[in-house]
């Protein structure tokens, strides 16, 4: 499991979390689950523009931006969001340095790699060549005034130099113009006959995720170049290539990030097999294997084809990417995320402040999967509260307060219709989390938390626990059952949560969804099961905050 390599300038929001690290980590956690052997990795992209863009503001080295912000994100990702991580490393490390360096080499090797002249924006103030974070103009497609110089970030369109109108530098906000300098370029023309073989045999992606990559290899792809004007970023091997594509003044240019970042992946297994005396191998050669991918769609064409590309020319026997789950933007109160303009939400604080599964819950629940969704807090207020708490935490708290006393279960026998309705929702959960359908899966486990509520109303076990003993017993055996099948199902949503509920079960952590017969499963666990003390699982938020937290990016 790959996910994608956040920018180390402080530049992480809560859109990231519903973009790309939490459908990570639900679905690593839902695979060791079901008893697959997990690899999730990721790291600090290190050689991105926005570092060095940060560091000149700042008059500092890029190295000192990295170190201070690849720390906070790892313990902010690791220990307040609690992203189940096999490795979370950085593109800094020898390792990946090195293979980038060797794949760029068997690229060039197989006659996949020129040396060619293009034109580069130029700063005669700043007397350098400037990256193409550095510059910024108007877009020529849909006229937005602040795109980079390389691609838009409002249409997602990738641009190629002299495309922007006005470039400016964004340091100084002097004019730039365009001035020659050589490189080393991907033949992607090459490459094509590959990729949309590789395309044509996907089946299982999303269909929007399909569609632009078909829309791209129609348009027909261009050579790219990976290397630009820098002096921070991976060293290109000269003293290892041979003399007709030698560049001169190479010392002084790097690899540009698109090209070596998504490399990380594969070093960062590497890495992770030689931390743990591992064979990395085992997770990228072989049959019985699922690569999955975690990013945002501005990031689509460097996963879904020169990922591929690029893995196919290292090596054609590597496991190439089986499902890139690709998510939309995520919105803040209808307004695009912008650290700039205050539109932002520091997810450490939200999380601190309101729990880490209710924002897991809400983010899931209207996570971008196939169309830019909003963040509101009007309506987070709302789902927490009617739903997690109104639906699945009121099913939860009913059932241990009736139940208590029942616990370790004693034969009981399960009633056909709470059976089928936990083995639909076994069922459908299952099937959305293969297909990387985090809200269809939500979805299951609330309406089996729903049925559940219905089941309780129905049948009043309040009213037969002094009158009818027996009955009680029989209706709260069945609903203990549906609440063990949350307890299972809630697991790769909700961790903090399900810990807390099997604690109060006296159960060790659960190590397996059952593949079968899960009546038999949550069986087994409700005999070893005892309610100890409890308190409710959530606390309700108070929709004053609504407008406080509304108040702190509108003025």
């Amino acid at each position: 499991m790959a996910v994608a390599w956040p920018y180390v300038n402080g530049d992480i929001h809560i859109g990231h979390l519903a973009g790309y690290l939490l459908p990570a980590d639900i679905f690593a956690r839902f695979h060791r689950l079901i008893g697959n052997e997990v690899l999730m990795v990721s790291g600090s992209d290190c050689f991105g523009t926005p570092i060095t863009l940060e560091a000149d503001k700042r008059g500092v080295r890029p190295e000192v931006i990295v170190e201070e912000y690849h720390e906070k994100n790892k313990k902010l990702f690791l220990d307040t969001l609690n992203l189940s991580f096999d490795l979370y490393t950085k593109t800094d490390t020898e390792i990946h340095k090195k293979l980038v360096q060797e794949v760029f080499l068997r690229l060039a090797n197989q006659g996949l790699i020129f040396k060619k002249e293009s034109l580069q924006y130029y700063s005669d103030g700043e007397k350098r060549f400037l990256p193409d974070r550095y510059v910024e103009g108007a877009c020529p497609y849909c006229g937005f005034e602040s795109a980079r110089s390389d691609q838009c970030d409002n249409c997602g369109r990738l641009l190629e130099q002299g495309e922007i109108k006005s470039p400016k530098s964004k340091l100084t906000g002097a004019a730039v113009n365009l001035k020659p300098t050589e490189h080393y370029f991907i033949d992607w023309p090459k490459l094509t006959l590959f990729l949309k073989k590789y395309i044509d045999s996907q089946k299982n992606w999303r269909s929007w995720v399909l569609k632009e990559t078909e829309h791209w290899l129609k348009e027909g792809l261009r050579s790219r170049p990976i290397t630009r004007d820098l002096d921070w970023g991976v060293l290109i091997p000269t003293d290892r290539l041979p003399k007709d594509l030698q560049i001169e003044g190479a010392e002084h240019k790097r690899f540009y990030v698109w090209f070596e970042a998504v490399i990380g992946y594969l070093s960062a297994s590497i890495e992770w097999g030689e931390l743990n005396k591992r064979d990395w191998k085992d997770f990228w050669y072989g049959n019985d294997l699922l690569h999955a991918y975690f990013m945002g769609k501005d990031n689509l064409v460097f996963h879904t084809l020169f990922l591929p590309g690029e893995l196919y020319g290292y090596d054609k026997k590597i496991h190439l990417p089986d499902q890139p789950f690709i998510n939309q933007f995520l919105n803040l109160e209808g307004q695009k995320f912008s650290k700039s303009r205050g539109t932002t939400i520091d997810f450490k604080r939200v999380v601190e402040t309101y729990g880490l599964d209710p924002v897991r819950f809400y983010l899931t629940s209207i996570m971008p999967e196939s169309a830019d969704t909003n963040f509101s807090w009007s309506d987070f207020v709302a789902r927490v509260n009617d739903v997690l708490i109104g639906n699945f935490g009121n099913f939860i708290n009913r059932t241990l307060t009736l139940g208590k006393d029942l616990l370790p279960l004693k034969n009981v026998s399960v009633e056909k219709e709470v059976q089928k309705n936990l083995e639909t929702a076994f069922l459908k959960s299952r099937q959305a989390l293969e297909r990387g359908e985090f809200r269809k899966y939500l979805e299951a486990i609330l309406e089996l938390s729903d049925f559940g509520n219905k089941y309780m109303s129905r049948n009043e076990p309040w009213a037969l626990e002094k009158k009818d003993k027996k009955k009680f017993a029989e209706v709260m055996g069945n609903a203990l059952f549906i609440l063990a099948g949350l307890l299972v199902l809630s697991a790769p949503l909700m961790p903090e949560t399900n810990q807390k509920l099997s604690r109060i079960l006296g159960l060790v952590d659960i190590v397996e969804w059952p593949k079968d017969k899960p009546i038999e499963y949550l069986e087994a666990l409700l005999k070893k099961s005892k309610i100890g003390s409890f308190e409710p699982l959530f606390n309700k938020i108070d929709p004053e905050i609504i407008e406080k937290e509304r108040s702190k990016f509108f003025s």
